[in-house]
């Protein structure tokens, strides 16, 4: 317990209200550094995540700062190109549903939409958890649902008051992976991350790979063997490339049932640099989190430091048990990374100085239950139903607005 009690009074020194004198002193951020490599090996081939792209030689994020040295001749010290390995939006997905099972689902509260609906065969229910939802409690399954006015009001209290003490009870995980809530009749009001961690590699060369689909029978024999693709049919390879393997003309490549080569497809980069996942906790953004009371004379707002306090240990407890919650990064097929050597933790302060910061994974839970339980989770389980009613009324009234507009423009 004293252990504990010291920990809480060391972030407390870097998350309490100060006066701006003071605040320029504080630590700015507290960052992770993970250097990271295949399962596989060092030199394993591994597969980035692959983009909508056109006219473009392979679908990988790969920016190219130096193309007059070859990735494999690079020094250390020389960064040629930089590949995307992890975004920031496929990390925060990554981590955020991490809190929807026990113990970490002790310290956030477990909302779910349900969608209801009917057809011949009888109803259907789908159900998501918030915790799932791409963009938190911006997205348009909580906007057609019956949350929506909880959210409207915890939003506006943030928004005019700077009261964060209502989104926090409501959906902290909002507060600490950030939402911008910009959708049509809504606030328009936008928190970015207070957490943000990408995964890169430094000094990549692209691979190809090929393929060969045989049949388990030779069409002929199964009285099939005129069957012939259409002249100026797409190959196997374009069809995959345009992700449509299976509306192609010929009926027997959609069966299975032909032969399929596929030929200088992209096939993962191999990584002469370093793998690097760095993540970041801005304390500024958290020391901008507030908990805002009336003034005594009823005229103004100030803030209820104990409140205050209160919150931000309970937000900044979250962010530091997300930042470590993947116990492995199992990024897609092709693509599992493990740690290589001890991660390295500092906080940063404006003139750039960077300190030690001790991140023990038993003590940052042990803080993070602690700040929970302080604070006061908000009621869980609770679920709300979408009305796709009211989705579909929305719907309609774009497309009519959007007509009327054309018809303006035309006439």
């Amino acid at each position: 317990m004293s252990e504990l009690n010291d920990l809480t009074k060391r972030h407390d020194r870097h998350i309490e209200s100060v006066d701006w004198l003071s605040d320029a002193v504080l630590p700015a951020a507290i960052t992770l550094t993970e250097v990271l490599e295949p399962s596989e090996g060092k030199s394993a081939i591994i597969f980035p995540p692959t983009f909508a792209v056109r006219n473009a030689p392979h679908p990988y994020q790969i920016d190219v700062l130096n193309p007059n040295i070859p990735p494999q001749t690079a020094k250390p010290e020389e960064e040629v190109n930089n590949c995307l390995i992890d975004s920031v939006g496929s990390q925060a997905n990554r981590m955020e549903p991490c809190f929807k099972t026990s113990p970490l689902s002790e310290l956030v509260p477990q909302i779910e939409v349900e969608l209801r609906t009917a057809s011949k065969d009888g109803e259907t229910n789908v159900k998501v958890n918030l915790l799932e939802i791409g963009h938190r409690i911006a997205d348009g399954a909580v906007r057609f649902s019956d949350l929506r006015d909880d959210v409207t009001a915890a939003i506006e209290a943030m928004k005019a008051d700077a009261n964060a003490e209502k989104l926090a009870k409501l959906a902290p995980t909002s507060l600490v992976f950030g939402f911008w809530d910009s959708r049509p009749d809504t606030t328009m009001f936008k928190y970015g991350r207070l957490l943000s961690s990408t995964i890169r590699a430094t000094n990549v060369a692209v691979v190809k790979r090929s393929a060969q689909f045989s049949p388990a029978f030779d069409p002929s024999l199964i009285g099939l063997g005129d069957e012939v693709p259409e002249v100026g049919e797409p190959t196997q390879t374009a069809e995959q490339e345009a992700g449509k393997a299976g509306d192609g003309k010929d009926p027997l490549s959609k069966l299975g049932l032909r032969a399929a080569p596929a030929v200088n497809t992209h096939g993962g980069v191999r990584v002469f640099g370093q793998i690097v996942r760095r993540t970041q906790i801005s304390l500024v953004a958290l020391r901008s989190l507030a908990v805002t009371k009336k003034t005594s004379d009823g005229g103004g707002l100030e803030i209820d430091k104990e409140a205050t306090l209160k919150l931000r240990r309970y937000v900044l407890g979250l962010a530091l048990v997300a930042a470590r919650c993947q116990a492995h990064y199992a990024l897609r097929e092709g693509c599992l990374l493990v740690r290589s050597g001890e991660p390295e933790s500092k906080l940063v302060y404006t003139d750039g100085k960077r300190d030690e910061f001790e991140w023990d994974l038993e003590q940052v839970w042990e803080y993070a239950k602690a700040a929970a339980n302080k604070f006061g989770v908000g009621e869980s389980p609770k679920r709300f139903s979408f009305s796709a009613q009211r989705a579909n009324e929305e719907v309609k009234k774009l497309k009519a607005d959007k007509s009327a507009k054309k018809r303006k423009s035309s006439s």
